[in-house]
């Protein structure tokens, strides 16, 4: 530019791009960027989900350890394991093992307030039974169930809406192996399936905790090591399968299942497994048999009489093993120890981790099934 140039200052077109400001992005720069930031949150993302499902699934651990020590510390002051109390007449006064344990759980309030002499739905309880607890709560469980589950009794005939009467739990204890799946024993594959019938017609299942028992530690033939004491089972009352909750299950008239509250003997579990896609439990005419498919019986629109429901069940609770953590579930032992079970376990060895006085399996402490 020469001085005549300089003195005339810019020209046209500089004097366009110095109004115009600092060149911006182009639209291909834009969309280059919004895709690099999209590929890093793709990448971030399950990092992040997969941090917090760690956390979430330590924190069951957690909870499963604190009633672990609740059952020793009970075993230790009363002589005897927990048990549910659930005498065979449905109008009798039932409370479940977890509500005993509150005073070993650091819940010696909610305990001194519970009436003993009347059942877990009585008026005079509801004060404490619809409650939560948040040691019996697994965070990587669904959250719309809680404070859901109801009274039975009150759903005879179908002509009562569900109501949703106490808290909900998602650990339950661990009765014994249910006597359909020991059908489906072999000689390769062996499942006892048996249980011992007292007078009354009470019946004593070959779990760690049968209801309407006082079974000490020396009774686990097998050893603490090796039998499951408590069992993760989160989304009850409503029916889950494969994570899922079952098509309209929404909808507990239409498909349910018959567990949940943690102060309920029918939320204990007696072990049936399932088939693989989670519609079936166990049976002479079902050859296959699965861990962590279902969270129960889907009683579907079956109702309640005097006799429970008319399922395999009867007047028990129908819910199985299950956790929303991803390949497997928590399950508590009777030495303190939890386990994560893999969904691919063997079903014949996870009976026989079930059983207290079956085929003794040995479990070493750094085994992941």
């Amino acid at each position: 530019m020469d001085k005549q140039d300089r003195r005339m200052g810019p020209n046209r077109s500089q004097r366009k791009r110095w109004a115009l400001g600092p060149r911006g992005f182009t639209l291909i720069e834009l969309l280059v960027v919004i895709t690099i930031i999209g590929v890093l949150i793709a990448l971030i993302l399950p990092a992040v989900q997969a941090a917090r499902e760690a956390a979430r699934r330590t924190q069951c651990t957690n909870n499963l350890k604190q009633i672990g020590l609740g059952i020793h510390n009970f075993h230790q002051a009363n002589g005897h394991l927990p048990s549910s109390v659930r005498p065979i007449l449905a109008s009798t006064v039932r409370a479940g093992a977890f509500l005993r344990l509150l005073p070993f759980i650091e819940q010696q309030v909610l305990w001194d307030q519970y009436d003993t002499s009347v059942t877990w739905s009585d008026p005079i309880n509801l004060p404490v039974s619809s409650l939560r607890i948040s040691t019996y709560e697994c965070p990587s469980a669904p959250k719309q169930n809680y404070t859901l589950d109801h009274n039975p009794d009150g759903f005879t005939g179908g002509s009562s809406a569900w109501t949703g009467i106490v808290a909900v739990g998602d650990y339950g204890a661990s009765l014994g192996v249910s006597p359909e799946l020991g059908l489906l024993s072999t000689a390769t594959s062996p499942i006892d399936g048996s249980t011992a019938t007292r007078s009354g017609g009470a019946v004593i299942t070959n779990g760690f905790l049968p209801k309407n028992s006082q079974l000490t530690f020396a009774d686990v033939l097998d050893g603490t090591s090796n039998t499951i004491a408590i069992w993760e089972s989160g989304g009850r009352p409503f029916v889950y399968r494969a994570h899922n909750l079952v098509p309209g299950g929404e909808n507990l008239t239409n498909h349910h299942t018959n567990a949940g509250g943690w102060v309920r003997p029918a939320s204990d579990i007696l072990f049936s497994g399932s088939s693989r896609d989670g519609s079936l439990i166990p049976g002479p005419t079902q050859a296959g048999t699965f861990l962590n498919r279902t969270n129960g019986y889907d009683h579907t629109t079956e109702t309640y009489g005097a006799s429970g429901f008319p399922a395999p069940y009867g007047t028990e609770g129908s819910s199985q093993p299950y956790g929303f953590h991803s390949s497997g579930l928590n399950a508590l032992f009777g030495d303190g120890r939890v386990k994560f079970l893999s969904d691919e376990i063997n079903i014949a060895l996870v009976a026989a981790l079930v059983t207290r006085n079956g085929a003794k399996k040995e479990v070493n402490a750094g085994t992941s099934f």
